[in-house]
């Protein structure tokens, strides 16, 4: 296995880190394409789209976590990805991931239909996570 330098990443959601330590890579979802990051990358803010995470910490374990459209700043040697929600691969329920894409589904449908009492991008938002939830839960 290469030999890469640690360095710190940060996953943050509003309720907390649910990543925080020194990793050797980051692979994160950007929204135009995937993005990895490895220590003393140029500086970088880029757009997250939903979907899986990958942190390599300083040991070689692989951290996968589903996550939530937001942000990935990388500077000064610290990368911190700030996202809506994030939840590890390991505390996804494959069977409620699916119930939740099926209820997503159904939202974006009514939502498209023009319906006043629907938030359309919320709902787009929701489809999203939720299918990053199924792809993350599946491997």
């Amino acid at each position: 296995m290469p030999d890469y330098t640690p360095y710190p990443v940060e996953l943050v959601t509003p309720e907390g880190f649910a990543f925080q330590g020194d990793a050797q890579m980051l692979v994160a979802p950007g929204a135009d394409g995937l993005l990895g990051v490895l220590a003393n990358h140029a500086p970088l803010v880029s757009l997250l789209t939903p979907g899986e995470v990958r942190i390599t910490d300083e040991g070689g374990e692989l951290h996968r976590f589903a996550v939530d459209e937001g942000f990935l700043q990388v500077r000064q040697n610290l990368a911190r990805v700030l996202v809506g929600e994030a939840v590890a691969a390991d505390r996804i329920n494959s069977a409620e991931a699916n119930r939740r894409l099926e209820a997503a589904r159904a939202a974006l449908e009514h939502a498209e239909s023009g319906a006043e009492d629907a938030d359309e991008y919320a709902a787009r938002r929701e489809v999203g996570f939720a299918e990053a939830l199924v792809k993350t839960a599946g491997g």
